[in-house]
């Protein structure tokens, strides 16, 4: 007697999921998560998260602003420190008391008294002059 053997296939499906590029956040990792949830919770698991991710990311620009404010604190506390020892000091004299006469004030200060240069242009002389 023959033997009939049925031939039954055999069907697998294997399921996976691949984050392509960048790291795998728990932003992410969340959102695939709510995404495998039925209905009702998939919406409402969504939107927290959405709103999670919001709170987070403005957390971090604050972070991040403040870092900057104190960096840009800390270089304008250098340049104060640079331009004081740089910067030359003027002397100031004063004789007698104000008002007074014979009372005088000197200023001496390098900057000022290094005075800039002439300019080679100027204005013109006006035309009723003869």
């Amino acid at each position: 007697m023959p033997i009939n053997i049925a031939h039954t296939s055999i069907h697998m499906e294997h399921k996976f999921e691949h984050q392509w590029g960048g790291e795998d956040t728990w932003y992410t990792k969340s959102k695939r998560w709510a995404n495998k949830q039925k209905f009702p919770i998939n919406h409402l698991a969504l939107g927290l998260i959405e709103w999670l991710w919001q709170q987070w990311v403005e957390g971090r620009v604050q972070m991040e602003m403040q870092s900057v404010d104190k960096q840009a604190e800390e270089i304008v506390k250098q340049w104060d420190e640079e331009d004081e020892r740089t910067r030359p000091k003027a002397e100031i004299v004063e004789e007698g008391v104000f008002g007074k006469e014979g009372w005088s004030i000197s200023i001496s200060n390098p900057v000022v008294e290094r005075r800039s240069e002439k300019p080679d242009t100027g204005v013109g002389s006006s035309s009723n002059e003869v």
